[in-house]
């Protein structure tokens, strides 16, 4: 019984090894091949991607090369036409010195000086920019490039206006500001405390400091902006924004409280800096949704007293340090029910195009609904913030 037994089971483990040396073998010249494969596959990839990158590098060799040609000689050529044109530029400015057309003579200087400065970033990107961007340095020009002309742009005026520092009665200038796009001089200034207690008397509160805008045919503006910005003060008086005014023969300026912070422009650039490329942080966004329930809110306030500000875009909102959204430079403000005839004034981009077909075609202020027009220039000042670019490219 027992040596029956012992000779099944020596029978079955023999079944068992004359199955599964067959199977075992076979796996093993399986995973042999497979590794073997493996192995080819990955010297054949490797020598393909090895040649992609060749040619990839080579086309991006060939590429840099091609575009550092084609700049270095537009450049080259854009430098020798502001050379140029800023030649054309001196006989002009020089004639209405002589004449004393000094309106005409600042409008001349101020585009030779334009030209200059065209000159010399050309002169800067053949000399400098173009072979930087050849080597693939362009992360060492970045600030140069981007961050620097902004710096300048920026930068303020003269600290004193002409006739010193107590040129407008009643205050104090103590600095200035960067020009705004209308070309009027921006003094930073202070009430003495004859115009302090003068506001105190009539209820008006006093701000710690104050911004002169101003506007002089010596300084080059233009009757029709002088014109312009004096008739917009009734629409931005109602709403507390103007503290004080006075209109001479050939110069106006008005007051405002000073807000101490950096434009969105600036502050939009730093929101982006701070977050990764695809877009806002969530705590960016929420400042940049901050910002724009702020905003707003203090054009729900324009729109209700009747009036629309005509000119919303980054550079005309500070944000304060306190983390405020304020809405300035009022020089385009207007009532919603104004007969005059409706312009085309306000800045590319976030000014809307319908308002600048309505205009092409006469129509009459209260004749369309202005407060949308404000709240599309709204819409696109969202845009820059949430993209850090403009909400469209090129004419409209």
């Amino acid at each position: 019984m027992v040596n029956g037994i012992g000779t099944l089971l020596m029978l079955l483990t023999m079944a068992l090894l004359a199955i599964s040396l067959p199977v075992l073998a076979i796996w093993l010249v399986y995973k042999i091949l497979l590794g073997i494969g493996w192995v080819l596959w990955s010297l054949i990839s490797g020598l393909g991607k090895g040649i992609g990158w060749g040619f990839r590098g080579v086309g991006n060799t060939t590429h840099r090369i091609v575009t550092f040609v084609r700049n270095s000689v537009l450049d080259t050529l854009r430098f020798a036409g502001a050379a140029l044109t800023s030649l054309f530029m001196v006989p002009p400015v020089i004639g209405n010195v002589c004449v004393g057309r000094w309106s005409a003579a600042n409008h001349y200087g101020r585009a030779f000086e334009r030209e200059i400065r065209e000159a010399c970033v050309r002169l800067y990107r053949v000399l400098l920019g173009n072979p930087i961007k050849l080597l693939g340095l362009t992360p060492l020009i970045e600030g140069i490039e981007g961050r620097l002309p902004d710096v300048v742009a920026h930068s303020p005026g003269a600290d004193r206006p002409k006739g010193g520092a107590d040129r407008f009665p009643g205050y104090r200038v103590i600095g200035s500001l960067p020009r705004g796009g209308s070309g009027a001089r921006l003094f930073l200034g202070e009430l003495t405390p004859e115009k302090a207690d003068e506001f105190s008397r009539a209820g008006t509160t006093c701000p710690g400091q104050i911004v002169i805008k101003a506007f002089s045919l010596e300084d080059g503006s233009t009757l029709p902006q002088i014109v312009r910005e004096s008739r917009s003060l009734d629409a931005a008086r109602k709403l507390g924004l103007i503290l004080d005014h006075k209109l001479e023969s050939d110069s106006f300026y008005y007051v405002m409280p000073f807000v101490p912070g950096s434009d969105l422009a600036e502050v939009t650039r730093r929101l982006h800096l701070n977050s990764a490329e695809d877009g806002l942080k969530d705590k960016e966004l929420s400042q940049a949704l901050h910002f724009s329930s702020q905003l707003l809110m203090t054009l729900d306030r324009f729109h209700t007293t009747g009036v629309w500000h005509k000119d919303i875009k980054p550079t005309n909102i500070i944000i304060s340090d306190d983390g405020g959204a304020h809405l300035v430079d009022f020089g385009l403000v207007t009532s919603l029910r104004s007969a005059m005839t409706l312009t085309t004034h306000g800045t590319e981009y976030f000014r809307d195009p319908e308002m600048v077909k309505l205009a092409m075609q006469g129509v009459k202020v209260h004749e369309v609904d202005g407060a949308k027009f404000d709240l599309y220039s709204m819409g696109a000042v969202i845009y820059s913030m949430l993209e850090n670019s403009f909400p469209a490219q090129g004419g409209l």
